[in-house]
């Protein structure tokens, strides 16, 4: 095991199963001791405070152990961006659709798993929790910072969302609570502290840890062919639409939970920015401006009714699936 120190912020966290065991034995007097143990966990970095994100259930400094670390099959596509991006690397030839390396992060090549984890919950006991961990396939990838930074891109994605939800919420005239919400899954930055399974994470890497437990992963917009749910394409739609073409969402998908969607590492791609004429019309020439334009348009092929409440110039179509909106309001039917 690894037990060698590591320093961050001028602190020196201590790193060896049983030192965290400790730690978790001060708020706890039933921890098990014969739990397999596989990584040692600390949170340092958990941004994520926007209404809509999901409850995160630890805070910074907290410590957890991972019992078990497993495949989700119903998981399959949170890797489907990576393997096409390395496709498209490996041809070196025509339209580059996909987000390369240089440009974002969304086709970093990491892994997914499902773990369970043991806390102390604070009142002498122990809470039993599941997550996504996600562990980048280069060291380099797990540094701190670039860990942060893409916490903070989803965080970025949370805000809109909330923007999102209350423009709804408005245009319909209800309570946000009543009405269909997009919701994100609260997503941290966490130090693994100890590891005796190398082939998953080291102690000393940086890893996203995001609370979600839904058994299957759905794409919602990802290359233009998925089932039409009008609510995340029209937040698609509304992320570019708010941000003046500086900003385009990428890869949203996640689970419908009761009413709402809950999307799981969303991708925010910031590139040069679009005049808002190009992002309402095509190119009559069939000559696109930029690549995010083009991605608009295949990712997300036609408006809904609930487009139109935020931006009526653009196209919209009758043929979708209903967003669970009042029908009667002008926004949610069409």
């Amino acid at each position: 095991m690894g037990n060698h120190p590591i320093t961050v912020c001028n602190q020196v966290l201590s790193c060896d199963f049983e030192a965290v065991r400790q730690s978790m034995r001060c708020g706890s007097r039933c921890l098990p001791d014969d739990e397999d143990a596989q990584l040692a966990l600390r949170l340092v970095f958990a941004p994520m405070d926007s209404p809509a994100s999901t409850s995160c259930p630890m805070k910074p400094g907290e410590e957890v152990i991972v019992t078990s670390i497993k495949k989700a099959p119903g998981w399959e596509p949170l890797t489907w961006r990576q393997d096409r991006v390395a496709r498209q690397e490996a041809a070196a030839r025509g339209a580059r659709l996909w987000p390369g390396p240089g440009e974002s992060r969304f086709g970093r090549p990491s892994r997914c798993w499902c773990v369970q984890l043991l806390a102390a919950d604070g009142r002498g006991g122990v809470r039993q929790m599941s997550a996504l961990l996600q562990v980048a396939c280069a060291q380099e990838d797990r540094d701190l910072e670039k860990v942060k930074d893409a916490v903070k891109e989803i965080s970025s994605v949370a805000k809109y969302a909330h923007r999102f939800n209350y423009h709804v919420a408005q245009a319909v005239g209800e309570e946000p609570a009543n009405i269909p919400a997009i919701r994100v899954a609260s997503s941290a930055a966490c130090f693994v502290l100890d590891s005796v399974n190398p082939r998953v994470a080291d102690a000393g890497d940086t890893a996203i840890l995001t609370f979600f437990d839904a058994k299957n992963v759905t794409k919602f917009v990802f290359e233009g062919g998925e089932d039409f749910e009008e609510l995340p394409q029209a937040f698609f739609h509304f992320v570019l639409w708010s941000s003046g073409g500086k900003e385009l969402l990428a890869d949203l998908q996640g689970a419908l939970k009761g009413q709402d969607f809950v999307l799981v590492d969303p991708v925010l791609l910031r590139g040069a920015e679009m005049a808002i004429a190009d992002v309402m019309a095509l190119s009559s020439s069939g000559e696109l401006p930029n690549p995010n334009q083009q991605r608009f348009d295949l990712w997300h092929p036609r408006c809904g009714q609930l487009c139109r409440s935020f931006d009526p110039s653009r196209r919209t179509s009758s043929t979708r699936r209903a967003c669970g909106l009042p029908l009667n309001c002008g926004v949610g039917g069409g």
